[in-house]
């Protein structure tokens, strides 16, 4: 094997090393949602690469408002789909989209894009 070969084998291995570290080993931090007037808890969710925060935290049998802001051009980020709630909204860019939820029972609870690459998740205790 040439050295030309090597560099481009090694090369695509850390490429997929990383990209399976990225969209399925990576660990992003949780947040915890914030109770407004009314027992409705609130988290600002930034559409940027994926969700920031990507875990979010919550009180079980409350309900949640997620504020999506989509701060990319990238035709993923337009949807967000969340199948346990039976809900999916368009994202324009740079305009905040407000989505409520009840989590009826504690468990988690799975978002992503309309394209299943960004993905992020409530955990309701």
């Amino acid at each position: 094997m040439s050295t030309a070969q090597w560099i481009v084998t090694l090369v695509g291995l850390g490429l997929i090393t990383w990209i399976v570290w990225y969209f399925w080993l990576y660990r992003r931090e949780s947040v915890q949602a914030h109770a407004k007037e009314g027992g409705m808890q609130e988290v600002d969710v930034t559409v940027k690469g994926g969700y920031q925060p990507a875990v979010i935290e919550v009180q079980a049998r409350q309900p949640v408002r997620l504020n999506f802001t989509r701060r990319e051009a990238s035709t993923c980020g337009e949807e967000v789909v969340l199948p346990a709630f039976g809900q999916r909204a368009h994202l324009p860019e740079n305009q905040t989209v407000p989505l409520e939820v009840t989590p009826a029972q504690p468990g988690e609870y799975e978002f992503t894009c309309g394209m299943n690459m960004y993905r992020g998740k409530i955990i309701a205790r």
